[in-house]
């Protein structure tokens, strides 16, 4: 099966653009909670303040507007909320991972590179925070993160009325690894991944197959996915975060055919608001 952007032929006359992570695969709960977050509180000891500490974490990368956001973004905004609550961090330090952040190139490669010429310890402790999430995330088993409730029905109704792409900022391995073992693959006309490019350029490139954007959706759960949509002109349907199943539900039994029959546009509005205030207040 050959799911490449380069290989992709336009079949229907429209076009479904679906994130995987947090939006068809119930991946970001496990991660946060069993990966970021907790790999925080042990970078930082912070275990006597387990509950506390987990509860900011996720209300900064599940249940803000900063959904999605990158971890080291989610790093910075962290260490500032619990700043002489939970822990202190010298401010020179603090500046120099904002320094780095602000430069652009979020990477653990990028900053293993910046650590070799300033060995400093808040950049060190980023580092080695980052790497043993990634390991715990590696030793998350298909079973921790399974669809949400409604996906299969709602792709099974789709398939053949649309062309559906997988747009997403996770990496190909990861996602093909999920895709396959949930038998999800079957849907996909092609898939989209980090390495090919960000969202916003994925979905550039499948209008350029002869979609017209207003006969193009991307279906998300954060914000990245409505940037990435509102960039192309292209419809957008939300995933609520803790409300992924009645997302789902209610695309399949009334906004797939409202978007087949070009009736979205009497929904979109309203449906943006309720995304909008799902999210809770972040602090200032």
């Amino acid at each position: 099966m050959n799911l490449t952007l380069e290989n992709f032929q336009k079949v229907n006359d429209k076009l479904i653009c679906i994130d995987s992570d947090g939006t068809v695969i119930d991946a970001m709960n496990a991660k946060h909670n069993h990966c970021h977050g907790k790999a925080f509180i042990e970078e930082w000891a912070l275990n006597d303040h387990v509950e506390a500490v987990q509860k900011i974490w996720n209300e900064i990368n599940l249940y803000e507007k900063s959904r999605g956001v990158n971890r080291f973004l989610a790093l910075e905004e962290m260490l500032k909320r619990i700043e002489g609550k939970y822990l202190h961090t010298d401010d020179n330090e603090y500046a120099e991972l904002q320094s780095w952040i602000r430069k652009g190139d979020i990477s653990n490669n990028s900053l293993q590179a910046v650590i070799e010429i300033n060995p400093c310890p808040l950049l060190k402790k980023a580092l080695d925070w980052s790497l043993s999430i990634n390991k715990k995330i590696a030793a998350l088993t298909p079973e921790d993160k399974p669809p949400f409730p409604g996906v299969r029905d709602a792709l099974d109704y789709a398939l053949g009325k649309v062309d559906i792409a997988v747009v997403s900022s996770s990496n190909m391995s990861a996602i093909l690894e999920e895709w396959k073992e949930h038998d999800l693959l079957s849907y996909a006309s092609v898939i989209t991944s980090q390495e090919i490019g960000t969202k916003e350029d994925c979905i550039a490139a499948m209008l350029q197959k002869g979609y017209a954007p207003d006969h193009v959706m991307m279906i998300g759960d954060a914000y990245p996915d409505v940037e990435a949509a509102l960039a192309n002109g292209v419809w957008y349907y939300p995933i609520c975060t803790r409300k992924e199943g009645e997302g789902w539900k209610e695309f399949r039994e009334k906004y797939l055919d409202a978007f087949l029959s070009g009736n979205y546009h009497t929904f979109s509005t309203k449906l943006m608001e309720n995304f909008q205030h799902n999210f809770i207040k972040q602090r200032t």
